[in-house]
């Protein structure tokens, strides 16, 4: 079984920013995302490509996803 996080939306942390490059599921509460489900792990930051980053990371550079 895979090891996830669960961010709220409005959480300034990498698994709910636009440059996440790992994999995440949004999950929805009454129509409108809620939740992001992000697998756990360390990824690089699309931006900063020195850095490794996981689910709750928070960082500058935050952007908030695109909406789906």
């Amino acid at each position: 079984m895979t090891t996830c996080g669960i961010y709220r939306i409005n959480e300034k942390k990498c698994a709910t920013c636009s440059y996440w490059a790992g994999s995440r599921e949004i999950q929805f509460n009454a129509n409108k995302p809620f939740y992001v489900k992000a697998i756990a792990g360390s990824f690089q930051c699309l931006v900063n490509k020195s850095k490794m980053a996981t689910g709750g990371t928070t960082c500058l550079k935050w952007k908030l996803w695109e909406k789906i």
